[in-house]
């Protein structure tokens, strides 16, 4: 497996993924989140290639100055993961893993987290089989102000 920074020419597929990853969100709004991470310079997204150059999944990251459970910043926030059905259960997860580590040290990270939806068992079963450790269940509210 690949991993390389997102470029535009992945875009139709990184969006496919995202739609698949993040149901009920509108199109525009995926497109809008896209733009907004590449061309971010606290947010990152990298793409997986087989070694045929098939887009295998994505990974989105980002520096985030609090965190729960987390002391310092910045601490690095695993946004979302998508591995394809087919690559699932080979071992690529702790690879993606272990590159998001790496970079999130790189930027002076002494902490990463990330969440899963409180339904999602797989997600949650991944994250612990990969050091991550529990710290908070909630539920999150919006108000929109303009």
């Amino acid at each position: 497996m690949k991993i390389v920074g997102v470029e535009e020419k992945y875009f139709p597929a990184w969006k496919q993924m995202r739609q698949t990853l993040y149901s009920g969100l509108e199109s525009d709004f995926h497109e809008q989140e896209m733009e907004w991470i590449f061309k971010s310079d606290d947010k990152a997204c990298f793409i997986f290639l087989s070694d045929s150059d098939e887009v295998m999944g994505f990974l989105e990251v980002s520096l985030r100055n609090l965190v729960d459970g987390c002391l310092g910043n910045p601490v690095g926030y695993i946004e979302g993961i998508y591995l394809k059905s087919q690559y699932r259960g080979l071992g690529y997860g702790r690879q993606i893993i272990n590159y998001a580590a790496q970079w999130f040290l790189s930027r002076d990270c002494r902490d990463m987290a990330t969440d899963a939806e409180i339904d999602n068992l797989n997600a949650q079963k991944f994250y612990q089989s990969v050091g991550f450790q529990e710290t908070y269940r909630i539920v999150e509210f919006k108000k929109s102000l303009g």
